[in-house]
């Protein structure tokens, strides 16, 4: 895969093995064998959990379209389904993307792409910590363009990601800071200006004649994620009076339906579908609003469906097993199914049984997830496949 994509993990020396069909637990653990069957059995069973399935989403009268959203071919279909229907649709873990939204629509802002801030920042600001580099270990070197670049890091970083950022060939100075009032230390660092400025930190800024911000929603650690965001915006709608600055906000993989939902709805999630027709609101139908309010009853929780369909290999949320809330789970890995109705239908893995179209973290390329040499087993059915069904 092209290092720029920059959004799945480097694991590369831990390459999926395809025997008969495995899926991979959460945490690196070793894949487990989940489907021994003959292809003639496995179809036969496919097509039993399919009629249950169609079943479960008649007889709802509820229905939450949620999970782990990562490609342009399982949003479209997820969306697709929701309008049939009469659905609310929103991925798991989007708050800090809607975050990152309500913060740009209240404020605006500047903002740049992967490649722009690449070609022509002189400097670039990182803020957040380790986490960064555990999503996105690929992240430094795609960030360089080779010469000399300075790089700030603001927040809490090990030596060794000092050290992974040095290798790719960055002059590093690393501030161990509260990420919580960095969008207040820069500007104190540059109110000055600078004549006057007394820090590193703010010399290396006023220097800078491009300077590019680089922070992740959902890696940050702070009270009110939205107000935080409000701030740096702010500090850099006030620096470009002066100078060039502009943010990246790197996304997760949940981008992809974030941009996919808006292309198809206008709108980025959190919507609830009736008669056809698109209705947003981020409060009232975020996916786990909408499972607390539908679990609150056991009749209503036995009326409502949570539809979840996830192109990743992670197990379900606790949070979200712990609930009464029927579920049909379209993914690779069978999961802890915690209700005695919950339904599985077991779904390929992107990247090694079929392709897929993902967004870039910068939310600006489309980038196809190729099948890396492997053949495509025909009778493993991806996420979108499983939908198609249940809509015909």
């Amino acid at each position: 895969m092209c290092a720029l994509v920059c959004e799945l993990p480097d694991r590369s020396a831990e390459s999926p093995r395809l025997d008969g069909f495995c899926s991979k637990q959460s945490r690196l653990e070793p894949f487990v064998p989940i489907r021994l069957q003959s292809i003639q059995q496995q179809a036969s069973q496919d097509d039993a959990a399919l009629t249950k399935a169609r079943q479960r989403i008649e007889q709802a009268s509820a229905i939450l379209v949620s999970g782990r959203i990562h490609s342009v071919e399982s949003a479209r279909s997820a969306i697709e389904l929701a309008k049939r229907f009469g659905a609310t649709i929103d991925p798991w873990d989007s708050d800090g993307a809607l975050d990152a939204i309500a913060s740009l629509q209240r404020v605006g802002g500047y903002g740049v792409s992967l490649g722009e801030a690449r070609n022509h920042s002189d400097l670039w600001i990182v803020v957040g910590d380790d986490r960064l580099l555990e999503q996105t270990p690929r992240l430094p070197f795609a960030m360089h363009r080779g010469g000399s670049q300075r790089l700030l890091l603001l927040g809490t970083w090990s030596d060794s990601s000092v050290r992974i950022w040095q290798a790719a060939g960055f002059e590093v100075l690393c501030l161990s800071v509260c990420v919580e009032g960095v969008p207040k230390y820069l500007s104190q660092a540059t109110r000055l200006g600078q004549d006057h400025c007394q820090t590193e930190l703010g010399k290396w800024i006023l220097q800078a004649q491009y300077t590019t911000i680089l922070f992740s929603p959902w890696a940050l650690q702070v009270t009110y994620r939205d107000l935080w965001i409000d701030l740096l915006s702010r500090w850099v709608l006030t620096r470009n009076e002066t100078a060039r600055i502009a943010t990246l906000c790197w996304g997760s993989l949940q981008s992809t339906f974030h941009q996919t939902c808006t292309w198809l709805t206008g709108f980025p999630g959190r919507i609830h579908f009736d008669n056809q027709q698109a209705f947003y609101d981020p409060n009232r139908f975020a996916a786990k609003h909408w499972c607390t309010r539908q679990d609150s009853g056991d009749q209503t929780a036995r009326r409502s469906l949570l539809l979840w369909i996830d192109d990743s290999l992670d197990e379900l949320p606790d949070e979200l097993v712990e609930q009464k809330i029927p579920k049909v789970i379209i993914g690779p890995n069978q999961n802890k199914l915690a209700c005695p109705s919950d339904l599985w239908l077991p779904a390929g893995i992107m990247g090694v049984t079929h392709s897929a179209n993902i967004f870039r973290g910068d939310q600006t390329i489309l980038a196809k997830i190729p099948l890396e040499g492997r053949g495509s087993p025909t009778h493993y059915l991806s996420p979108s496949d499983w939908v198609g069904r249940l809509l015909r």
